[in-house]
């Protein structure tokens, strides 16, 4: 079968202390500290065997996720941007749904034809992570397209487990191709889901809510948080055609902090003069770039906000804690879209006619261009790059 394929050089910096167990098993821990030199490339491979428990699929769609861009994006010595668990060769490529076209002789519950997507970090269920309900942390977590092989490819195989049926999307969409589009959605919708809801515990009706960053994961936010009620959503985007697609997902008030600087003020301030002074009850980093944005967050906090990091960039970022203190507030690290149902739940959302973000999706390249749709990315603008297979 065809798959967009990445591999790299395991060579570690000098200064990183690689493990045996690294060595062996070529999965790091950390990508960016070992991995060098990558390529990306359309070629065959064989097709994925099918266990009893497995679920095989015919790929219909696979949207391109930032963190794709990082597995091939490299720093100024050759080594990839991505700071995680990595193995390569390896088919990247994790937010997908599509077909069934066989089961394994255990699966119950999916049949040929079924339209579905699935989950990109497989836990195990049995470690102590898990068994605290703390599954996107599980201990001995599978990671699809990033350590074993993922989506940009015609075929996948899955645990039925992490396979979610969208038949449901049918009766919306119209068709399996838009059906499938919005499947693929489900993974980055999942990002938000978790951060806002599982892990900050959501919000009353009515509360203030920005977002700074308004890329697929900031859209998702933005969606997410006008479903659930928020009164005034405020986002923060230096790309015109984020900015846009803001507007679109529900966002009240969008500015470009770039031009906000060049007139003297700043998101902090903006945030103020819009709450009279009281502050937004939850701030949502999705931007990556806490450096920029957590002091802006900072200065803005109502009494008793929430601050959801969604975005993710290596390196520490100075703080006030006594901000915190002082206004009763919490920051929430989130990771991860598994466990509490949350899959099932936007599949019902979806389904409802109540969430659609397939208006995201801003531009669609052939499986043979799967890597062009990644390095595309590079340019930060639009909203989400899904490649049809």
């Amino acid at each position: 079968m065809r798959a967009l394929v990445l591999d790299g050089q395991f060579d570690p910096r000098p200064d990183y202390p690689v493990t045996e167990t690294e060595r062996r098993s070529r999965i790091a821990r950390k990508g960016s500290n070992v991995w060098r030199h990558t390529t990306l490339e359309v070629k065959d491979i064989p097709e994925p065997e099918v266990g009893p428990e497995d679920v095989l699929i015919r790929v219909r769609a696979c949207g391109v996720c930032g963190s794709d861009l990082h597995l091939y994006e490299t720093d100024e010595d050759g080594y990839l941007i991505y700071p995680s668990w990595t193995r390569l060769p390896v088919v990247i490529g994790h937010e997908f749904a599509g077909e069934v076209v066989g089961v394994g002789e255990k699966v119950t519950d999916f049949k040929v034809g079924d339209l579905v997507t699935g989950e990109q970090l497989h836990w195990c269920g049995k470690c102590s992570s898990c068994r605290r309900g703390l599954y996107n942390h599980c201990r001995n977590m599978g990671r699809f397209g990033f350590v074993t092989n993922g989506a940009f490819a015609e075929y996948v195989a899955m645990r039925d487990k992490y396979v979610w049926s969208i038949n449901s999307l049918l009766a919306v969409y119209g068709d399996k191709d838009k059906a499938c589009e919005a499947g693929a959605l489900v993974e980055p919708t999942g990002i938000s889901y978790n951060g806002l809801f599982t892990r900050a515990g959501g919000f009353l009706p009515g509360a203030v809510v920005v977002v700074y960053g308004a890329g697929p994961i900031g859209l998702t936010s933005i969606a997410l948080s006008r479903l659930a009620g928020a009164s005034k959503i405020i986002v923060f985007e230096v790309t015109e055609s984020r900015r846009q697609l803001a507007q679109r997902f529900g966002a009240d008030h969008v500015y470009n902090p770039q031009a906000l600087a060049e007139q003297g003020s700043s998101p902090h301030e903006v945030v103020l003069e819009l709450t009279h002074g009281e502050g937004a009850d939850v701030q949502v980093e999705a931007a990556g770039v806490p450096k920029a944005t957590l002091p802006e967050i900072e200065q803005s906090l109502a009494v008793g906000a929430k601050v959801v990091h969604l975005g993710r960039r290596a390196g520490a970022v100075p703080t006030s804690i006594t901000v915190y203190q002082d206004t009763g507030s919490q920051s929430f690290g989130s990771l991860g879209h598994t466990g509490w149902g949350t899959f099932g739940n936007i599949i019902k959302l979806m389904a409802s006619g109540r969430l659609d973000m397939t208006p995201m999706i801003t531009a669609r390249y052939p499986l043979e261009q799967a890597a062009e749709a990644v390095r595309s990315l590079a340019n930060r603008e639009g909203g989400k790059v899904m490649v049809k297979i």
